[in-house]
Order: C-alpha cells, then sequence, then structure tokens
C-alpha cells in the first residue's frame, strides 16, 4: 500500500512540475496609485417646489373712533397651496460648505370668519405670493453635505 501511495504522489508532483514549466513569464505590472474622489458642493443651482401650508389667525381686540374695545373678533385657518422655484449658489472651502439662496412663490391661502363684535361683517386673510431669501452653512463629509 505504501508503494502504491508513493507512486500517486510522484506522479502528481511530476506532473504539477511539468505543467508549471509551461507558464510563460509574466511582466510585473505595479496597480496605479489610488487618487482620493474629491467632492466639491460649489456652484449654482436652480430648482422647483410645491406644497401646501396652513395659518391661524385670531383678532382680540378691535379699534374703531371710540378707542379699542376688547373682544374677540374670532379666528380662522388659511390654508391652501403654493408652488414656486429657487435659485442658489454654494461654495466649499475645505470641509465647510457655504450659500446663498433665493426662492420665489406663488400661493393661493386663504380663509375667513363672521366677525363677532359686528355680525354682518367678516375678517378675512389672503396670501397670494411670497419670497425668501436664505443664507447656508454646512459641513461636508465626503460626498454627504450638511446645510
Amino acid at each position: 500500500m505504501k508503494k502504491v501511495s508513493l507512486a500517486i504522489t510522484i506522479l502528481v508532483m511530476s506532473a504539477g512540475s511539468a505543467f508549471s514549466a509551461d507558464l510563460g513569464v509574466r511582466p510585473y505590472t505595479k496597480a496605479p496609485a489610488m487618487i482620493p474622489v474629491v467632492y466639491d458642493w460649489s456652484g449654482f443651482y436652480i430648482g422647483i417646489n410645491g406644497g401646501g401650508g396652513s395659518a391661524r389667525n385670531c383678532w382680540d381686540l378691535v379699534a374703531d373712533v371710540f378707542g379699542d374695545l376688547p373682544g374677540a373678533e374670532g379666528c380662522h385657518n388659511a390654508t391652501g397651496g403654493t408652488v414656486g422655484g429657487q435659485l442658489g449658489y454654494r461654495w466649499q472651502t475645505g470641509s465647510w460648505v457655504w450659500g446663498i439662496e433665493g426662492q420665489g412663490n406663488w400661493a393661493d391661502f386663504s380663509g375667513s370668519n363672521t366677525s363677532r363684535l359686528f355680525a354682518p361683517d367678516f375678517n378675512r386673510s389672503r396670501l397670494d405670493a411670497f419670497g425668501l431669501i436664505t443664507g447656508q452653512v454646512g459641513y461636508a463629509w465626503n460626498n454627504a453635505c450638511s446645510t
């Protein structure tokens, strides 16, 4: 039994050597150096937005020709939808990101209630448009930015 296992071992080793001898010499190539990916949040941007809103308006004091009349005039909710756009610019210095943005929206927020002190009259709130100018400060971690 020892002779059979010895013969098989010699046969396997010689076959492996024969195949190895047939391989050509491969030239050694070094992998290129890894270049870290650098993200930059600087630049202009433009966008659109939409949504809805609600505001609660209450009147507690009424002024007339006789002076202030204490009394609640009532409350109502002004609700509706809005759509608009924004335009801005951000620049990055190191890991800090700075920006400024202007936004303009068309709106249709409205609401009304009947006056408690002057019953045939009513109080009304309406908002047709609004605009915003905002500043931004953030910190960038690789490809994520927190503003």
